[in-house]
């Protein structure tokens, strides 16, 4: 690998908020008790609009609890603190005009008050991002705190606010469809949506589109971090209602998307990530690229499903097996997060039966996610990305074109703001180009 890059900023961030009588290792006081089941006050109906022939409920069950609440996270660690977790959903609508994203997290469950426990942005959170029928694009980043928090740690429920500016999020599981409710309102937007699998068969294998645990990534204290990636719909359906408060535009939702759950014990300002997704059920096709900077190899893969003769066949690309590799060629200056962001990236992939070339295409479509929670968000930015990608895939035996693919996808890249007032181009290239790589296969 050739991602060389050292974030010295964000540790001396991470390790000077370390005051006199902060304990760290206080990491099983004051636990709180989570209910085990949908709050109360949150409605169990599903949004009206879903279709009444969508077929029963298949593939994967979508609707556990959160895992930053179950077993793994009552060991007592001094790190607990750090432990959070995304429930993450790309929404696609071509004929609304809109495409985007909208990701519930909840960090640090137990409400520890101690160095790492005052290091994520506490209790819920939500963010929210897209471009819109006009053209324009949004981003905004809401932190609940402990302000009305509920999650579920046997079903996928949450509940969060409302704040004083009528900010609230909410998650309501269906087990009769297994299907999500998404509820909420920042100061950009509102939405109440229901998310359902799209592509169930994509959801039946269990190699690919698994979750995947990298327990090699940290750099603060590596034997007590671990992430978890799981695509655990790799395509959905999306149908509902998604207002923009800036300009009173209401948008019916029809469309479709992808939804990740991510967690872990991570301190997450001392690396990042680099991914994009994109589902073309029409070319029988879903291309899913991860990449996480700086430690990892576990979670530097690529998950491909293609239809041949009706019939998907599942294939995992692994850089550290020499099979994958990606580069961005351009880069642009970002003065709102001053940091460089990707404009494209080039991804390839390559075992024994498949070659897979892909071109995603950012241009200016992304948004920074800024936080000012704790001092290690504010030196932190997610890049939420709005990109096209295409590719092919080819049967290296024959030579021949299996596949063609190409749609509106969805991605991020998280890294560590600079200190720099401002870069050209050319220095966000020298800069990001080689260290956000991976050698190509041959």
């Amino acid at each position: 690998m050739t991602r060389r890059g050292v974030l010295l900023f964000p540790l001396a961030v991470l390790l000077g908020s370390l005051a006199p009588g902060c304990d760290s290792s206080s990491g099983t006081s004051d636990a709180i008790d989570v209910p085990s089941d949908v709050p109360a006050d949150v409605p169990t109906d599903v949004a009206s609009d879903v279709p009444a022939d969508v077929p029963e409920p298949a593939g994967r069950d979508g609707l556990m609890g959160w895992h930053t609440l179950g077993p793994e996270f009552l060991d007592g660690s001094s790190y607990d603190g750090m432990s959070f977790e995304w429930d993450y959903f790309m929404i696609h609508d071509e004929k609304a005009g809109f495409t985007g994203s909208i990701g519930y997290l909840i960090a640090n469950p137990r409400r520890l008050d101690d160095l790492f426990g005052n290091q994520v942005p506490k209790g819920a959170n939500v963010a929210v991002a897209g471009r819109w029928p006009d053209g324009k694009i949004s981003s905004e980043y809401v932190n609940f705190g402990y302000e009305g928090f509920q999650a579920g740690n046997t079903t996928r429920s949450l509940s969060a606010g409302p704040l004083t500016s009528g900010a609230f999020a909410r998650m309501t599981p269906d087990p009769a469809t297994n299907r999500l409710r998404l509820e909420g309102q920042t100061d950009k937007a509102s939405w109440d949506l229901t998310v359902w699998q799209g592509w169930p068969a994509l959801s039946v294998n269990d190699a690919q589109f698994v979750p995947v645990r990298d327990a090699t990534l940290g750099a603060l204290s590596p034997a007590d971090e671990n992430w978890n990636v799981n695509m655990v719909w790799p395509y959905t359906r999306i149908t509902g209602t998604l207002t923009n408060l800036a300009t009173g535009t209401a948008l019916t939702i029809d469309g479709h998307g992808y939804r990740e759950n991510s967690w872990g014990r991570w301190a997450f300002n001392l690396g990042g990530w680099d991914f994009a997704v994109v589902g073309d059920k029409a070319a029988g096709v879903m291309w899913a690229w991860q990449t996480y900077h700086f430690n990892s190899t576990i979670l530097d893969y690529l998950d491909l499903a293609v239809q041949r003769d009706g019939v998907l066949d599942f294939q995992t690309f692994r850089a550290a097996d020499g099979q994958l590799g990606w580069r961005h060629d351009g880069w642009r200056w970002d003065a709102t997060a001053t940091q460089c962001v990707p404009r494209d990236a080039v991804v390839i992939a390559q075992n024994a039966k498949y070659r897979v070339e892909a071109q995603v295409t950012v241009g200016d479509n992304s948004a920074p996610m800024l936080s000012d929670a704790t001092d290690a968000t504010k030196a932190y930015v997610i890049f939420i990305l709005f990109p096209t990608v295409s590719g092919t895939v080819t049967d290296r035996a024959t030579g021949d074109v299996v596949a063609t693919f190409s749609g509106q996808g969805g991605g991020e890249f998280a890294t560590a703001r600079s200190d720099a007032p401002v870069k050209t181009e050319a220095e966000c290239a020298s800069w990001g180009t080689e260290t956000y790589s991976s050698p190509m296969p041959q």
